[in-house]
């Protein structure tokens, strides 16, 4: 028999100091969990990696301009996780902003580069 404990209980207590969770109460539940959540985390890189293709300004989410912040300002039960879920989705908005990689070159193609 396999017994699973619950995840832990997250409260929110950070109102008065963290602007998202009057503004994008929903999402801002939601993120507090990326570090236990499989589908929460999967979701927020979802969200990072579709950024710049969707418009979001009509849906109340916490921006990629604080996903840092926010994971600084929270107390997480696996830290290192959070920490690394919320600079991976830093990492892939910022590479879409910075547009699509160079195109790849055929090996030939490069060596002739080389040689000029």
């Amino acid at each position: 028999m396999t017994t699973m404990a619950p995840p832990p209980l997250h409260l929110l207590t950070c109102r008065d100091t963290c602007p998202s969770a009057s503004v994008s109460a929903e999402h801002h539940r939601r993120l507090l969990t990326v570090d236990t959540d499989p589908d929460e985390m999967l979701a927020l890189i979802e969200l990072a990696v579709t950024w710049h293709e969707l418009d979001y300004s009509g849906i109340p989410v916490v921006g990629p301009a604080e996903w840092l912040t926010f994971a600084e300002r929270h107390v997480w039960s696996r830290p290192e996780r959070a920490e690394m879920v919320f600079g991976l989705a830093v990492d892939i908005v910022g590479r879409g902003a910075a547009g699509p990689p160079p195109a790849r070159r055929e090996a030939g193609a490069i060596a002739e580069l080389v040689r000029r």
